[in-house]
């Protein structure tokens, strides 16, 4: 089997390395950031401390709600609908909501930009180019310096490859995410420093409240940006399982960022899919699949895109295949590689049955059958189908005991002296 995932060789030594290959700092994005999360960081507890009786209270709350509607707006509809095209049809007031309010308020750039930029970090695990991942966290030698450039660092610098980010921006045209992109600035005045200006003068009367409803109105979307850019550190560097096409893992841990965090893994693998990841914790732990699937419910988002069981089945003994060689000698693998292959293909296959029989049923309850009929050939295919979920079972049952019994006699082989 061919190893689709070594990792790349680091790029560069140090940080300033970048410069020598067409890197330069965006001053404007560098100081809007640098600015901010000092102001945060200082005005904070003054703000705390001088703020009208009782009103730390409404500034907690903005700068958590703050927050967690950013945090939602780039995961619910930046990533998943607008980068991915997760449903196949996005109505206006969910672009209004989460494009020109929500997204606005995280303070990550316009969508159109940030769906662009995203897809050029997928692209990178088909296409090979580690250069010209935006966010890569495989770029440098050491862990600390690859975790502050793909969480932070890498927004202060102006990528000299920018031919397939305006390709991929260009390509991002629809009405709503054109003028989302438009009016982004004066947008993100309005709703991140004017509107809790306003709000907080309004509810204390006073110059103080309005400053203090302000401060924590930066806190609310440098909380929702940290939130974030963890997918882009914390879920490339750390985790239990490695994805089949790029260096994302399945941490099933980190719940931060709304449900991107633990299952990034199978989003490489599959990244058209509204869920985030397989399985029962694949459910347990998406908090953004609860929000898409209430905005199906409402009749907001229709054709929800998801991987077939025979695609994810796939994608799992893939990553169980690559596992299984890294293990076991060079001489067993060869021994063992076309067993396992076989095993895997009658896997496969016998998922494919199984859905065949599941779109049947579907395609007979679309048809207008007499009741008594329709009942009865229903139950003839419940039967059918039950026959084909248990060869399912055992098929990939006996794909995992043969990956087991090789891993066992490598165990139990002495070593070669």
């Amino acid at each position: 089997m061919k190893n689709h995932r070594n990792s790349p060789a680091p790029l560069f030594e140090r940080i300033r390395d970048v410069f020598k290959h067409g890197f330069t700092i965006d001053w404007v994005t560098a100081s809007f950031i640098s600015i901010t999360h000092v102001i945060c960081l200082v005005a904070t507890p003054i703000a705390y401390v001088y703020a009208p009786d009782g009103f730390w209270q409404v500034m907690l709350g903005w700068t958590l709600i703050h927050g967690l509607v950013g945090s939602l707006s780039t995961t619910v509809y930046s990533h998943r609908l607008v980068s991915h095209g997760a449903a196949k049809h996005v109505s206006w007031p969910v672009h209004i909501v989460f494009g020109f309010i929500g997204q606005v308020m995280a303070m990550q750039g316009s969508v159109r930009r940030w769906a662009a930029m995203h897809v050029i970090h997928h692209g990178v695990d088909r296409s090979g180019k580690h250069q010209l991942d935006p966010y890569s966290a495989t770029w440098f030698k050491s862990t600390w310096r690859n975790f502050v450039w793909s969480h932070m660092l890498t927004y202060f610098f102006h990528h000299p490859d920018t031919g397939a980010q305006e390709k991929a921006y260009a390509v991002k045209n629809a009405t709503p995410l054109v003028w989302q992109d438009k009016l982004y600035l004066p947008l993100l005045v309005i709703l991140n420093f004017l509107l809790p200006l306003v709000l907080g003068f309004f509810l204390t009367n006073s110059v103080v409240g309005a400053l203090c409803l302000m401060v924590a109105s930066i806190g609310g979307f440098i909380l929702a940006q940290h939130n974030t850019w963890t997918v882009n550190s914390v879920t490339h560097m750390w985790g239990f399982t490695k994805g089949a096409f790029s260096s994302a893992k399945n941490n099933y841990v980190w719940m931060g960022p709304m449900g991107e965090g633990n299952h990034h893994a199978d989003h490489h693998d599959f990244a058209r899919d509204y869920r985030n990841g397989f399985g029962w914790s694949g459910w347990l732990l998406d908090p953004t699949r609860y929000v898409i699937l209430m905005l199906r419910g409402m009749g907001l988002v229709k054709g929800l895109q998801r991987a077939t069981k025979r695609q994810e089945a796939e994608i799992i003994a893939r990553r169980e295949l690559y596992y299984a060689q890294v293990k076991t000698q060079p001489t067993r693998w060869e021994t063992w590689e076309s067993k396992l292959e076989t095993l895997k293909a009658e896997w496969l296959e016998a998922t494919h049955q199984w859905e065949a029989f599941k779109a049947k049923r579907m395609t007979l309850k679309s048809m207008q059958l007499p009741k008594f009929e329709l009942q009865e050939k229903l139950d003839a295919l419940k039967a059918e189908m039950e026959v084909a979920h248990r060869a399912m079972r055992a098929r990939k049952q006996a794909f995992f005991d043969g990956i087991h019994e090789m891993l066992v006699m490598q165990c139990n082989t002495p070593a070669q002296i």
